[in-house]
């Protein structure tokens, strides 16, 4: 699988209303699944980035290659590190979102995790709105914090399918918002976020679908692949316990 590539993303801040800002921002949105639209989850907030990839075909395929594989829920966001990534351009703004292990599947024999552990996943925040009266690198992104809680708030269940995070390729300008002494951070694959939407549970009708992916929509593996067979979180955790993943 190869690692997502970032967009560098500048909105002009003479668009932001109406069509004029479709046109002016470069950040790049994937597809949206028909059941995801039917949600209260807005996941277009992590769908910003173009990414070069192998799609895994099921969870567990996903699971076999990621070194931690844990069950929680959304405990927040917060600011991440501002990198220097593109010369004498803005900075590349990252934003973490924090994960309460309620279950880990995966990690814990290696010592990477433990039940309550707090797993921090790195993500790209976005573009930033260009400010002529400022240098390019105090341009700031368009979404804050506050807007990804809104998107995705705390006590969302998710399921992290991640590995530990590797270094930065750009220096650290601003080290945003400090992580705690024993913070599991992580990196995520673009198939490795998926969480339960509960209007979806509330809404749902026979066999319908309550869980929907992350940076990238569950179907992105092909209509007919083993990601869409678990309907909501708890058949997605019984999936992954039959084929080993329990710890």
């Amino acid at each position: 699988m190869k690692r997502s590539v970032a967009v560098l993303a500048i909105v002009s801040a003479l668009g932001l209303s109406g069509c004029a800002e479709k046109n002016a921002t470069s950040d790049v949105a994937a597809p949206q699944a028909a059941h995801e639209r039917r949600g209260a989850l807005d996941v277009s907030a992590l769908r910003i980035m173009e990414a070069d990839f192998q799609a895994l075909p099921s969870p567990e395929a996903l699971a076999e290659v990621q070194s931690i594989v844990a069950v929680g829920v959304v405990d927040g966001w917060q600011e991440g590190p501002a990198l220097a990534s593109y010369p004498n351009g803005p900075l590349e703004h990252r934003i973490f979102l924090r994960i309460k292990v309620t279950q880990p599947l995966k990690g814990v024999k290696d010592g990477k995790l433990k039940n309550d552990s707090l797993v921090f996943v790195d993500l790209y925040r976005g573009a930033v709105v260009r400010d002529e009266s400022k240098k390019p690198e105090e341009w700031l992104p368009r979404k804050s914090p506050e807007n990804f809680e809104k998107s995705i708030p705390a006590g969302t269940r998710a399921t992290v399918f991640v590995n530990e995070h590797i270094p930065y390729e750009g220096a650290v300008v601003k080290p945003g918002a400090a992580l705690p002494e024993n913070a599991v951070l992580t990196s995520p694959p673009p198939q490795g976020l998926v969480f339960e939407d509960q209007r979806l549970v509330q809404q749902n009708k026979a066999d319908g679908q309550v869980i929907v992916g992350g940076i990238e929509p569950l179907d992105v593996a092909g209509t007919r692949s083993g990601w869409l067979e678990p309907k909501n979180m708890d058949e997605l955790i019984a999936r992954l316990k039959l084929h080993g993943f329990s710890g």
